[in-house]
């Protein structure tokens, strides 16, 4: 499975907001997100990344730059009102207006539409968030953020790349990194990959997340997409149910 190579350099003012995966590596988790440094070294270590490429944080605050003062002031009232949740749910539904009013800045919509592009006509995509800071030794916000699957087309893209940006500002993923003492503006890169046709989909955790038991490997799967594991959607699926076929 090849991913392409190439970074798009259309005019945007000298900057590049937009790496593919193969590009990747940890040292750049600060600018493509823990999913997307993650998934460049999976390429490297030649595993089988499905192709796609990385909208990088740069572009979510090339974007908001507008918008930016205001989603700060909002954002830190946001982290000391966790525990009212009617007024937590309220700012929270303003700093996503504001992200969706920002949308894509004219200097990266290009970027993204021909990164999709190179990926083949009609690519059918997934559209996965990978905020800073999203994992680490002292926090996970997985499932916390969102993922759009089966997006197909600029218009739709774009949007996607949108919704994944505001999903940094829900009460859930607020609330959490109020319990975590994160207050620094967070920042968020997409990944856009390519979809893989699943029979069978899941999560594998090298440390048991119910117990912290560093000795139990435990691998949550469903069939067909693993969004549905994620979600929460289907639940207690065993390994003899899923060796049916």
């Amino acid at each position: 499975m090849t991913v392409q190579s190439s970074v798009v350099k259309r005019d945007t003012g000298g900057s590049d907001v937009v790496r593919t995966i193969a590009d990747l590596r940890l040292a750049d988790a600060g600018r493509a997100g823990g999913k997307g440094a993650n998934l460049g070294e999976l390429h490297a270590a030649d595993l089988p990344v499905p192709p796609g490429f990385v909208v990088l944080c740069d572009a979510y605050r090339q974007s908001t730059r507008g918008v930016a003062e205001e989603l700060a002031a909002l954002h830190r009232e946001a982290l000391t009102c966790v525990a009212d949740a009617p007024r937590l749910e309220e700012l929270c539904r303003r700093m996503r207006h504001l992200v969706e009013t920002a949308g894509v800045d004219d200097r990266t919509r290009p970027q993204i539409v021909e990164a999709y592009r190179a990926l083949g006509p009609g690519a059918v995509v997934a559209v996965r968030s990978s905020a800073a800071g999203e994992d680490g030794s002292d926090a996970s916000f997985a499932g916390m953020n969102q993922t759009i699957t089966n997006v197909t087309g600029d218009a739709d893209l774009i949007d996607a790349v949108v919704r994944c940006w505001e999903s940094l500002f829900t009460p859930r993923v607020l609330t959490y990194r109020a319990s975590r003492g994160f207050a620094d503006d967070p920042e968020m890169a997409v990944v856009v990959q390519t979809m893989v046709a699943a029979d069978r989909a899941g999560v594998a955790f090298t440390v048991d997340p119910g117990t912290g038991n560093p000795d139990h490997l435990v691998i949550e799967a469903a069939f067909g997409q693993g969004e549905v594991v994620v979600a929460g959607s289907v639940i207690d699926v065993t390994a003899s149910d899923l060796s049916r076929g």
